[in-house]
Order: structure tokens, then sequence, then C-alpha cells
């Protein structure tokens, strides 16, 4: 198991696997592989097709429905840390601009206006990302 973490770890790294990573099963994680390695091996990618084969062998030896729901969860606590982690800095900036406010400073207004801003779409991109591992299907559900 450790070895096919690893392997899987190499190649999101490399991101070779951008469609395998999506992968809700083993089924189609198996079949996300085979259809990347097909490329790889129609373009004559060797290097890639072989880190591919060795993927897919990994897959098919050690994937199974308690090791894609023990990830599954792993990348949900690790998302819900980033969504913390956004709204932690959030409340800074938003302490950051009240305190520039209260002493005039029209530099660090404007500043942290700016730095707001951006850090609201972070955090909405870390919500959305969350949720997407969830499963959640929007805000209607």
């Amino acid at each position: 198991m450790k070895k096919y973490s690893l392997l899987l770890g190499l190649a999101i790294a490399t991101g070779s696997l951008n469609t395998a990573l999506a992968a809700e099963d083993c089924a189609t994680r198996r079949v996300a592989l085979e259809r990347e390695l097909h490329i790889a091996e129609q373009y004559n990618h060797h290097r890639k097709a072989a880190g591919l084969r060795q993927a897919l062998a990994e897959v098919k030896a050690h994937c199974t429905p308690e090791s894609v729901t023990a990830e599954n969860r792993a990348e949900i606590r690790k998302l819900k840390r980033k969504v913390e982690d956004k709204q932690r800095a959030l409340r800074e900036t938003e302490e950051d601009l009240a305190e520039a406010r209260h002493k005039g400073d029209g530099e660090k207004i404007v500043k942290y206006r700016r730095k707001l801003a951006e850090k609201r779409g972070e955090l909405r991109e870390a919500q959305m990302r969350l949720g997407e591992a969830r499963g959640d299907r929007g805000w209607w559900e």
C-alpha cells in the first residue's frame, strides 16, 4: 500500500495522471491509466509509458474500495485544514484593514482592501475544492 501511495504521489508530482487523479474508484483509475498509457505509446513517450505501466500495475495490485475511501477521507481532512487556514488569514487581513481605517492610513487601507479581495477569492476556491471532494453538488443541496 505504501508503494502504491508513493507511486501515485510521484505521478501526481509529475502531472502525468491528471485524469486518474479525479477517479472515484479502482476501475475508473484503471481505465484512466490505460487511456493515458495508450496515448503515451501512440506518441512514443517511452518514459511516460513506462511510468504509467508501473502505476497501472500498482493500481491493479493494491487498489481496493477501502484504500480509495481512506484516500478520499485524508484529502477531505487536508482540504478542511486549508479552508480553516484561509479563514484565519482572511480574519487577520480584516483586522489589519480595521486597524488601518482606525489610524486613517489611506495607503494601508487600499493595500488591505486588495489583500482582502484576494483572500476571499482564495477562501472561495478552497471551499469549492472541499465541496468537490465531499461530493457536494452546490448550494441547493
